[in-house]
């Protein structure tokens, strides 16, 4: 029965995100692809795209990054070390990159070029779960403002859950930002969603997302996405 109910959570977790985004007036959809090319024991490259559509205009925004990360230090193996996804088994990581955003319609998007310095830890929890705090740095170039440093903190709890043949990683997490622009701490985005394996060099994500801001017309913006992460 223990079992059972791991895979339940799994399941119920892919589909909460549909229900969720119906609520409020802000609302996204985010389909999104990630390609790492694993270069070495200790050195991958990174390519992650990803469009954002307002629905309520039908305005898409497109999001194009690379990256070159390192894992700095080995952590214990936990209980699906065997997923495409390595690094998830490292205590500490380092990313550096570029991102591209740029208007995919006719809308009012706003375009910019991002450099990117992300530092995250792991640490093993009882009861297998593993608890990630991100640091990031985004270094913003955005069309028609001056230069805008921000910092970004995120904190994920996961935990690792199999049964037979199947198995998966539910996660929820927060995130928090410092705007330069304003001074202030704005937004605060927490999330929730589930990892599926889908093959050896495969792993699907589903995640909803609400992010709340003070400066940002709605206040509140309800996001749903998905992701494809493949892995070389």
């Amino acid at each position: 029965m223990p079992r059972r109910r791991e895979l339940l959570f799994c399941v119920a977790f892919a589909g909460l995100a549909a229900p969720a985004a119906t609520q409020g007036t802000g609302q996204q959809f985010r389909p999104e692809l990630g390609i790492y090319v694993q270069q070495g024991e200790l050195i991958r490259i990174e390519f992650i795209a990803f469009a954002s559509g307002n629905q309520n205009t039908n305005d898409w925004q497109g999001h194009f990054a690379g990256y070159i990360e390192i894992a700095l230090k080995p952590v214990l193996r936990r209980s699906l070390s065997e997923q495409p996804d390595v690094y998830r088994n490292k205590y500490l990581t380092m990313r550096a990159g570029y991102r591209r955003d740029t208007s995919l319609t006719s809308g009012q998007s706003i375009s910019g070029n991002i450099g990117i310095l992300e530092l995250t830890s792991r640490y093993q929890l009882p009861g297998q779960f593993v608890i990630s705090d991100r640091n990031r740095g985004d270094f913003r170039f955005i069309q028609g403002q001056a230069f805008s440093p921000r910092y970004r903190n995120r904190l994920r709890l996961e935990r690792d859950l199999k049964r037979g043949w199947f198995a998966c990683t539910p996660y929820v997490e927060d995130e928090i930002f410092f705007d330069t622009r304003y001074g202030r701490w704005t937004p605060n985005v927490y999330a929730l969603g589930v990892q599926i394996p889908a093959g050896r060099h495969v792993v699907y994500e589903t995640y909803y997302k609400r992010q709340n801001s003070s400066r940002s017309h709605p206040p509140h913006l309800y996001i749903v996405g998905f992701k494809w992460n493949l892995y070389f």
